[in-house]
């Protein structure tokens, strides 16, 4: 994805405010062996963009200045909302140090029925997110994760998920991520059920003998 990024010579709230008048939103860019530069883009591309775009999507900032342009792939770091009417009011980029790695939220995807679903069990998502540290070349849009064969009560924890090589999770390896619960409804028929089961081995069967008995004499 590509943005049109023009540089910006005036700050603070009286200019940001001009700019928007005009349909563009102020922007921020910053790494950390990048000095931060501000730029403002047009309103309706940078929406177009954020459709599309997630956290780990790269895009491409196409700076115009001087009669020249230069490419500069950027990640989004924070996009601020108006409270009221929701607009997007100012955008935070983040250029990370070529051949570095960086940290980000990268989103989990669940794959497949759970088994301990299909028994009426809910499955919950803990962690919608998780934080890793990884280079941007091997930087994925989201993490899936085949939930199948779990259980009721069963779990995913980080231990369990493949990260790509050069990815790092920075969650402890026992962290939960996945797990199905059992709903308290479910709990108390399965309990119910094995009671019977139980009541139905203690009863034993009765012995007729008295016929056998009459027989005899």
């Amino acid at each position: 994805m590509r943005l049109r990024a023009t540089p910006r010579l005036d700050k603070g709230k009286g200019a940001a405010k001009k700019l928007r008048n005009k349909g563009k939103i102020p922007i921020v860019v910053y790494g950390p062996d990048f000095e931060a530069e501000v730029y403002s883009v047009d309103e309706l591309e940078l929406k177009n963009v954020l459709s599309e775009a997630s956290e780990t999507s790269p895009v491409i900032l196409e700076i115009e200045k001087g009669g020249e342009t230069k490419d500069l792939e950027v990640f989004f770091k924070n996009v601020q909302h108006d409270k009221v009417s929701d607009r997007v009011m100012h955008v935070d980029f983040y250029k990370p140090a070529t051949g570095h790695k960086m940290k980000i939220n990268v989103p989990i995807k669940t794959v497949g029925k759970a088994i301990g679903v299909e028994r009426g069990g809910i499955l919950e998502l803990i962690h919608m997110e998780v934080p890793v540290e990884t280079l941007p070349s091997v930087l994925v849009n989201e993490i899936e994760v085949d939930v199948s064969n779990l259980d009721l009560g069963d779990s995913v924890h980080i231990r369990d998920i493949s990260f790509p090589q050069g990815m790092t999770p920075l969650l402890h390896p026992d962290e939960t991520v996945i797990t199905v619960l059992v709903p308290r409804g479910l709990v108390a028929e399965e309990a119910a059920g094995a009671e019977v089961e139980v009541e139905e081995e203690e009863v034993e069967p009765e012995v007729i003998s008295k016929g056998k008995k009459e027989e005899e004499e």
